[in-house]
């Protein structure tokens, strides 16, 4: 009879790892590119034994500190991917150092991230480095920039480094102005900004929604300068949003992914990766090799 022999079956205990992302709200097309990213890594690097658990915490400080909790104390992940937004990584990383649960955010540019702690890592580079690049690029033709950034730790972070940056090429900031995210009315801002009289404008947004109302806004308003872009608007929701009015902008992002990855996320999902997709595979293939190697 079955069973009868006393061999046991035994069945190997799934790995949890958490996935705290924006899964609604206005940032919701990134954290469905960061989902596809890491469930394309899960799939090639067979990972079987892993089972990822999904908060939806919004780009929110409140929505990942609830999130966070959760997942470590309920769910009992060992690891975390996520937050996306800067302020959002920021709020949940106290509760994962204080529980020595490693977070690895595929998308939070911040410079101040880099000193949260000895448990948050990512897998994208600081703002540090791409506000200089972009002060650099838009230096070599302009001297006169306007900046419209969020007003979170993203925005802020970035804004302050084209303060310092701007200047040492031989520009100047002219005017800053900070709008809050997921805000969809920005004339006041831009009308500011327009009577700057600025060469270029440079949009600091991590919310499609109103990176894409500030493009057209500015259109609208006549605000004919040269228009430049965080990585924050390398996506299909602003280049669709804005109708036409993002002709022209110039996007400092990071990468999208080597050929291979960018290959295999077509022929998955047969669509190019969108915004974070690479960073959030790098994420998960860093969790799987330490889990691998234990």
């Amino acid at each position: 009879e079955p069973g009868e022999t006393g061999d046991k079956v035994v069945q190997q205990e799934k790995i949890k790892i958490g996935v705290m992302m924006p899964l609604t709200g206005d940032a919701a097309s990134y954290g469905e590119s960061v989902k596809k990213g890491v469930e394309l890594a899960k799939k090639q690097f067979k990972a079987d034994n892993v089972e990822l658990v999904y908060e939806d915490s919004k780009c929110d400080g409140q929505q990942s500190a609830s999130a966070i909790q959760k997942l470590i104390s309920v769910d009992k992940v060992v690891a975390i991917i996520g937050e996306l937004c800067s302020g959002a990584t920021n709020a949940a990383a106290p509760i994962a150092e204080a529980n020595k649960v490693v977070m690895i955010s595929p998308g939070s540019t911040a410079p101040n991230i880099s000193d949260a702690g000895a448990y948050i890592f990512r897998t994208v580079p600081s703002d540090a480095a791409q506000g200089a690049y972009g002060a650099k690029l838009v230096s070599g033709k302009l001297k006169n920039l306007a900046v419209l950034y969020v007003n979170d730790d993203y925005g802020v972070g970035f804004n302050d480094v084209l303060k310092v940056e701007f200047p040492k090429m031989g520009g100047k900031v002219v005017i800053s102005e900070a709008v809050e995210r997921g805000s969809v009315d920005v004339k006041a801002q831009l009308t500011k900004i327009k009577a700057a009289k600025p060469d270029a404008l440079y949009i600091i947004s991590n919310s499609p929604d109103t990176a894409a109302a500030a493009l057209k806004q500015a259109k609208e308003l006549g605000l004919n300068v040269m228009m430049y872009g965080s990585e924050g608007l390398k996506s299909d929701d602003v280049i669709l949003g804005a109708i036409g009015a993002a002709e022209g902008l110039v996007v400092t992002a990071v990468s999208g992914g080597s050929t291979g990855f960018i290959q295999a996320h077509n022929s998955t999902y047969n669509e190019n990766p969108g915004p974070f997709a690479a960073q959030a595979y790098d994420a998960f293939q860093a969790l799987n090799n330490a889990i691998l190697t234990g």
